[in-house]
């Protein structure tokens, strides 16, 4: 089916187009007048009159479209929507994800919190009760409504407003069952305290109103009553031998502090030991430390080496004060032999010590 849309905005004339298809035309409809502002007039086949689409309320114009042209935000405002439409009372708390929606029962005023999360549609609400009342659908220990039908099978495609609205219902259906049972169980529980008091005190139920208020005014004839009843005198022994028990248990206490502080004596005596023996160690573990260091065998190889260059340039010095002639022969010879000598030796020593500790290192690696 064809249809003509004429476009009229400001400076420009109306121009036709032509669609086919309705859910085409609303949509591109729909998106035109909300960005541009324009006028649209819709010429239908059979010379029927033209209509504004700017005067169609949006939220008929969601429920024309097919789903895969609304948004996400656009689901979610549909779904408040129909919480408004289905429920009275629907106050807005926060924008767009928090509602209290207030209703009666028997006379009594209970309120929804309705707590929309962030991925709604797509994850089913919260709602809460306010006041709490027991019912099969609240939590255990909670005002949260988690037994609803609506919340149990809850799909994205579900009406929110319908699954408010069935809960309301439910609970202005049970809340008044709940207060009878509240009120007869009121009603009973003086009897049941008469019948207590009858059962610790069965001789007052044989007296007379002048002998009870004489009871009453006469402080002595309490006493005495209280005295004579039976459950009264086992409370009293039974409180007297919970009396002698703690007495014992104090004495024991008594009794064994003065193994307790002999006991933390000891304690600090051995805390005081180990903090000497502490230091002591740490006194000699810094003594090891240097020894260790001292005799390394890898600074005993660069002393030996710093000691036989020593001893090569002492015997240089020795020869050129030969050579100047400060110094006699025999001197001469015999010095310059010892320090040569002295020299070879720690050279040698230097290269066996360096060999040694090549082949260590080759063994552990």
């Amino acid at each position: 089916m064809k249809m003509t849309m004429l476009v009229e905005s400001g400076e420009q004339s109306a121009c036709p187009l032509y669609l086919s298809g309705v859910n085409e035309m609303a949509f591109i409809l729909f998106l035109l007048s909300s960005r541009f502002g324009t006028h649209f007039y819709l010429g239908l086949p059979k010379n029927e009159p033209a209509f504004d689409f700017k005067s169609v309320n949006q939220s008929n114009i969601f429920t024309m479209l097919p789903r895969q042209y609304l948004t996400e935000q656009d689901i979610r405002r549909r779904q408040i929507d129909t919480l408004k439409i289905f429920n009275d009372n629907v106050t807005e708390l926060k924008e767009n994800s928090e509602y209290r929606v207030e209703f009666s029962s028997d006379g009594r005023n209970l309120s929804l919190n309705v707590i929309l999360p962030p991925d709604f549609p797509n994850e089913k609400p919260n709602i809460f009760v306010n006041p709490v009342f027991p019912h099969p659908w609240l939590a255990e220990n909670s005002n949260e409504v988690v037994g609803a039908p609506g919340l149990v099978n809850y799909t994205p495609h579900a009406d929110l407003g319908r699954i408010v609205q069935a809960i309301i219902r439910e609970f202005q259906r049970a809340v008044p069952n709940i207060l009878n049972l509240e009120d007869k169980s009121t009603d009973t529980s003086p009897q049941s305290q008469y019948s207590i008091q009858s059962l610790m005190f069965p001789e007052l139920s044989e007296l007379t109103i002048e002998e009870l208020q004489e009871i009453m005014e006469n402080p002595d004839l309490q006493d005495k009553l209280l005295e004579n009843n039976p459950q009264l005198v086992e409370l009293d022994l039974e409180t007297e031998e919970l009396m002698t028990n703690i007495e014992e248990i104090a004495q024991d206490n008594i009794m064994k502090q003065q193994m307790l502080d002999d006991l933390k004596s000891d304690v600090l005596e051995r805390i005081s030991t180990i903090v000497q023996m502490k230091m002591s160690y740490e006194e000699l573990n810094r003594k090891h430390q240097k020894l260790s260091e001292m005799y390394d065998p890898h600074r005993i190889k660069d002393c030996l080496r710093v000691a036989a260059l020593k001893a090569d340039e002492d015997a240089e010095v020795i020869a050129e004060q030969f050579l100047l002639g400060k110094i006699p022969v025999e001197t001469f010879i015999a010095q310059f032999a010892e320090k040569r000598a002295l020299g070879q030796a720690r050279r040698a020593r230097e290269e066996r010590l360096a060999h040694q500790l090549a082949q260590l290192d080759r063994a552990t690696t």
